[in-house]
């Protein structure tokens, strides 16, 4: 019974060693598992990507002495106020 377990552990090393790994996972886990991974990926990225704008603006909108960005965002903001008021 060791000498079994001792075989696949040896083949398992030598299949690493080639660059060949056996998956464990039925082909519906397979790809639910991937199609959660990349869900994760995605949203990651979205919320990230809404983080880095977010702070760019506040950045940006702190820069009023600046004449033509801070007049350019100050418009911008204002026209977002403007719309929150509307609806």
């Amino acid at each position: 019974m060791a000498e079994e377990k001792e075989e696949k552990v040896a083949e398992s090393t030598a299949e690493t060693a080639r660059g060949y790994t056996k998956v464990h996972l039925s082909p519906g886990r397979l790809m639910r598992n991937n199609f959660l991974g990349g869900l994760a990926w995605g949203f990651g990225t979205v919320l990230g990507a809404t983080i880095v704008v977010a702070l760019v603006l506040i950045i940006l909108g702190k820069l009023n002495t600046v004449p033509y960005i801070g007049d350019f965002i100050g418009r911008i903001l204002e026209q977002i106020e403007f719309r929150n008021v509307v609806r």
